[in-house]
């Protein structure tokens, strides 16, 4: 029976698929170490985002087949490595598209009416926070979207059609939107970031954008403008995003994602009344967690079984070798 190793648990309803069709090796602890030794003898690899899979580590385990996401992201894999060895890499485009979505929308909606400030306020008694006229409207206020993929385009769909705002977006493999119904703005990025009131990410960790949202880049932006961010913390100097809060040079900020994670507890933006954070939870709804437990272990399945998975990532990669 062949072996699968999970860095870490997925859910019950993802073991379930497993069950009975290959050996589970389930780490005790998720750290590279650990994972680094487990991997040398597993034909499978179900992966979520705290462990990474190493060009070393691929390179250490001759049996291996397949690696998994539980999500879209791969940038926690050596892709290359993984081509190079045969090693078929199968991720989940769309399996959290909706949660995403909206966990974005809650942060733009939560940063537009001030909710962080006025519950808290309200557990103060200070009932008089009503009158500080904090909040505002998100009706005809212009939304940037940067990445308009599955993700972007239905952020964009929420906010345009149910908030109505005006659409601007930027991504440099589309010149339309999908939706017909939609009406969308596409343009550089330049002028996208010195246009939108709310600027939402939605770009993948790549090359070529780490760092695209650079000091130059951020300080287009308006005073009265929020920064939305649930896509990668590489995309954007987190650096100069602090400076910008902190010298009130943009409004606020919604962060779900950070260059290093956990974000460090001492980290400025912990400081700030003017950010709302959350722990790299956007995708991680009761519904999308089973979704992607079960759709990653029926990949692995797949693979053994001799068909080709769903969503093979680096199938152009593995044709050419």
């Amino acid at each position: 029976m062949k072996k699968v190793l999970l860095p870490q648990k997925i859910r019950d309803e993802g073991m379930d698929v497993l069950k009975g069709k290959v050996e589970l090796v389930i780490a005790p602890d998720p750290s590279q170490d650990t994972v680094a030794e487990l991997i040398k003898d597993v034909q499978g690899v179900i992966l979520r985002t705290t462990s990474a899979i190493t060009r070393e580590m691929i390179a250490s385990a001759p049996q291996l087949e397949v690696i998994s996401r539980t999500g879209v992201g791969v940038d926690n894999i050596d892709v290359g490595a993984a081509s190079e060895h045969g090693v078929m890499v199968c991720n989940l485009p769309g399996v959290n598209s909706i949660s995403v979505a909206e966990h974005a929308v809650a942060l733009i909606v939560a940063l537009a009416k001030t909710l962080p400030y006025f519950d808290h306020e309200v557990r103060k008694g200070n009932w008089k926070s009503r009158n500080a006229y904090r909040s505002g409207e998100l009706y005809q206020k212009t939304l940037g979207i940067i990445g308009f993929g599955r993700i972007g385009s239905y952020v964009a769909s929420i906010m345009g059609k149910g908030f109505g705002m005006n659409i601007l977006a930027y991504d440099p493999y589309l010149s339309h939107a999908g939706d017909s119904e939609l009406k969308v703005t596409f343009c550089e990025l330049e002028e996208l970031l010195a246009a939108a009131d709310v600027v939402s990410v939605h770009l993948p960790a790549t090359s070529d954008t780490k760092g695209l949202l650079n000091k130059e880049r951020l300080k287009l932006l308006k005073p009265s403008a929020y920064f939305i961010n649930t896509a990668r913390g590489s995309v954007v100097d987190e650096s100069a995003l602090v400076e910008l809060l902190q010298a009130g040079k943009i409004a606020g900020a919604g962060l779900d994602v950070f260059e290093e994670e956990p974000v460090a507890m001492d980290h400025p933006f912990a400081t700030l009344d003017n950010v709302i954070l959350s722990p790299h939870a956007a995708a991680l709804t009761k519904e999308c967690v089973v979704r992607a437990a079960v759709e990653a272990a029926e990949a692995v399945i797949d693979v053994f079984a001799g068909r080709e998975p769903k969503h093979l990532y680096n199938k152009a990669a593995l044709k050419r070798g």
